[in-house]
């Protein structure tokens, strides 16, 4: 079933990457897999990911997947069949960056680096643009995947790994813009991953010009096609 379902994700490696890095690190359940198309959970975020070649192939899987839960899907035309078939509140429209490159990047910065401890994280709860939840910032910080920026001690930034495996959680405090620090911390976060042999990717709001800016800066591939979240 890997095999197969490597076989149809690595046609579009950078519109699927985050299918593939799941089974890469072995936290995928596949629950079907065919030459026409993939649809998996990915065991650590709970999140299920559907791709298919054609109308026909996506909805006969989609009608594999619960109502409920967190969904990515990655064809215009699931669209409709998705927004009907599962409960969701909220649907986000991105963009996928990789970095398909194996050579890590050379941080020029007076910045820190460090993996981020549970003292600052009413700093990251104040200033992370994104209501993810306490419980799941805190279950990032303890698995060792945000990242803190630090200035004599103090942070000034803060960058990490979403549990399906995308570089995120992206920010620098307002007074240290413009300084290269977010180029720092999100190459510091992509190296940690090259360092495990996984593929660094980033999903980016289709509106959101400045992270698309810093992607391409950094040498990040991005799709023209779109990825959809619903949740």
């Amino acid at each position: 079933m890997y095999d197969i379902a490597l076989n149809y994700l690595e046609q579009n490696k950078l519109l699927h990457m985050d299918m593939i890095v799941p089974i890469k690190r072995n936290t995928a359940q596949i629950i079907l897999a065919s030459a026409e198309g993939v649809c998996l959970k990915d065991i650590q975020s709970g999140a299920y990911f559907h791709s298919a070649a054609n109308h026909k192939t996506g909805k006969t899987m989609l009608e594999n997947l619960p109502q409920n839960g967190l969904f990515s899907f990655h064809q215009s035309f699931m669209l409709e069949d998705f927004v009907s078939k599962v409960h969701h509140k909220t649907m986000m429209k991105n963009h996928q960056a990789v970095y398909f490159s194996k050579k890590p990047f050379e941080i020029c910065s007076n910045l820190s680096i460090k993996p981020m401890q549970m003292k600052d994280f009413d700093t990251l709860m104040a200033n992370y643009d994104f209501d993810l939840g306490r419980e799941y910032l805190i279950g990032r910080i303890n698995a060792g995947e945000v990242f803190g920026g630090y200035i004599n001690g103090d942070l000034i930034g803060f960058a990490g790994i979403h549990e399906e495996g995308s570089v995120g959680l992206l920010k620098v405090l307002e007074q240290f813009r413009s300084k290269g620090y977010a180029i720092a911390l999100a190459s510091y976060v992509a190296n940690h991953q090259l360092s495990q042999g996984i593929t660094p990717f980033i999903q980016i709001s289709i509106e959101n010009k400045p992270s698309q800016a810093l992607a391409k800066k950094l040498g990040f591939t991005i799709s023209k096609e779109h990825i959809y979240w619903l949740f």
